[in-house]
């Protein structure tokens, strides 16, 4: 078994996604946990927050083509076994172009992120210069992880809830938890398996399971649609 890695299955892969009802979540969690000798890999609460530009043109573009689009965001986990007792978020840059996903991301301390997101950060992530990014969606959500080679990873995503998100908040120096967000405002029921591979030969029973032409789920897209009024019918900013 492999812990979560910074390897290359984070950084440039191909993947898929599902949505499925919970009873067909756990029958592939089990199958999943076979390929780790058993093992339940213990859950991470995440809370991501999604930036953008005047206008929203990422969340416009994540709503018309979830299949072909740029996400600004930040990540916080709980725990954070690597942070070494400092808290900190991951800011990062994700390209998804049918079903080809690049990430460029970098660890910051929290008490740095709103010097960074205000236009510090334009040497790590460029689109971070210019300091005109601004929080329109949080997300949070329980994850497990499932990773028996440094080929693939499965993640399974439960208790999805989409919140409103202020600029105090985000940049806050204190850590950002669904306890501090409050109660979502929309919740997603379903379970979002997200299967992330470097293009090697996938197991077949694994293989199997890709959608092919099915509909692409965006956490963003499915967020914006949720949480703001403009976005409902899939044009943001008119």
């Amino acid at each position: 078994m492999l812990s979560f890695a910074e390897g290359e299955v984070t950084k440039l892969r191909r993947e898929f996604k599902l949505v499925l009802e919970e009873d067909m979540a756990r029958t592939l969690c089990t199958r999943l946990s076979v390929e780790l000798g058993g093992h339940l890999p213990p859950p991470t609460r995440i809370v991501s927050v999604y930036f953008d530009r005047p206008g929203c043109p990422l969340a416009s573009r994540a709503l018309r083509t979830p299949d072909d689009c740029l996400k600004v965001r930040t990540k916080e986990y709980s725990p954070d076994l690597g942070a070494g007792g400092v808290q900190r978020v991951v800011l990062e840059v994700k390209r998804e172009r049918h079903g080809l996903t690049q990430k460029r991301r970098v660890w910051v301390p929290r008490s740095e992120l709103g010097r960074v997101i205000r236009g510090g950060g334009a040497s790590l992530l460029p689109l971070f210069s210019g300091g005109s990014l601004v929080p329109v969606l949080a997300v949070t959500y329980k994850r497990h992880v499932y990773q028996a080679t440094q080929a693939w990873r499965v993640t399974v995503d439960r208790d999805i809830g989409f919140h409103t998100i202020t600029s105090e908040l985000a940049l806050s120096q204190l850590p950002l938890t669904a306890e501090r967000l409050g109660p979502p405002h929309s919740a997603d029921s379903r379970v979002v398996v997200e299967v992330k591979h470097l293009g090697h030969e996938l197991p077949e029973w694994l293989a199997s399971l890709n959608p092919g032409g099915a509909p692409a789920y965006s956490k963003f897209a499915e967020g914006m649609a949720r949480v703001h009024a403009f976005a409902r019918d899939g044009v943001v900013g008119g």
